[in-house]
């Protein structure tokens, strides 16, 4: 449900004219701009207490907002290491 969730709102947010990018653990979730991280669900952005990984999935994820000129799906080139 929350993956449908996160698409609706992205979508109404984009048609605003503010471009988006959601974080998703799983494939095919329908959102404007989507970075997959290959992480256990509950962990977007890695490992707990991983400060300098969390700020490079969150950097990764906000360079796509000038490299992704269409929608679509990106993987973040990040592996779980727990």
């Amino acid at each position: 449900m929350c993956h449908r969730s996160v698409g609706l709102v992205s979508r109404a947010i984009e048609e605003r004219g503010i471009p988006t990018v959601t974080l998703a653990m799983e494939r095919g979730v329908a959102a404007p701009r989507v970075a997959f991280v290959p992480f256990p669900y509950n962990f977007p952005m890695g490992e707990p207490n991983e400060r300098g990984r969390h700020r490079e999935v969150a950097l990764a994820a906000l360079a796509l907002l000038h490299e992704m000129g269409e929608p679509g799906e990106v993987e973040l080139p990040f592996r779980w290491r727990g």
